[in-house]
């Protein structure tokens, strides 16, 4: 009898500088690097996709409210990329996009890219934000139009200490 191997292509991790993200970046690395897979390293700033009209009905919101988040996070990724190819993966893209993370993250990103497995940590936000915008995770696992992992753990297979929870600045 053959054993068939399950075999990802294109393999998406989210960033939002979290020590959860982090968890996930490192296990969609030895994912990409056990498949030879591409892996893309996606961030989303919470934020308008297009400018849009304010209150009264008139007047944008400038895209430029969004620079110095997106620039942060532009380093964060050029960071991961370069450990990602230190670790041996030939192909990593990165983007940071300014939108619903829920919807980029679980539907436009994916369905753009040919995603074939989105590797997401558990959480990268307070209690009270989850309970604000609800999870991310949970919508990505119902949303999404391929497989989806949720990391709780380390590579040694270690839950994160909660004291060890770090969320990121901007």
């Amino acid at each position: 009898m053959e054993v068939s191997r399950m075999s990802y292509q294109n393999i998406l991790v989210g960033v939002d500088g979290s020590k959860q993200a982090d968890m996930a970046f490192e296990k969609a690395v030895d994912t990409a690097k056990t498949n030879d897979a591409k892996l893309y390293l996606l961030s989303i700033i919470n934020g308008e996709r297009y400018p849009s009209t304010g209150p009264g009905g008139y007047g944008f919101v400038s895209h430029s409210i969004y620079d110095s988040a997106i620039e942060t996070m532009q380093k964060k990724l050029a960071d991961y990329k370069k450990k990602a190819e230190a670790a041996g993966i030939k192909d990593v893209e990165t983007d940071v996009k300014v939108g619903n993370a829920k919807v980029e993250l679980a539907e436009r990103y994916p369905k753009e890219n040919d995603i074939d497995l989105i590797i997401i940590g558990a959480t990268g936000l307070n209690v009270v934000g989850r309970l604000l915008v609800g999870s991310t995770a949970a919508y990505t696992i119902r949303e999404a139009p391929c497989d989806v992992t949720v990391v709780k753990t380390n590579l040694k297979n270690q839950k994160l200490d909660i004291k060890e929870t770090t969320y990121p600045e901007m």
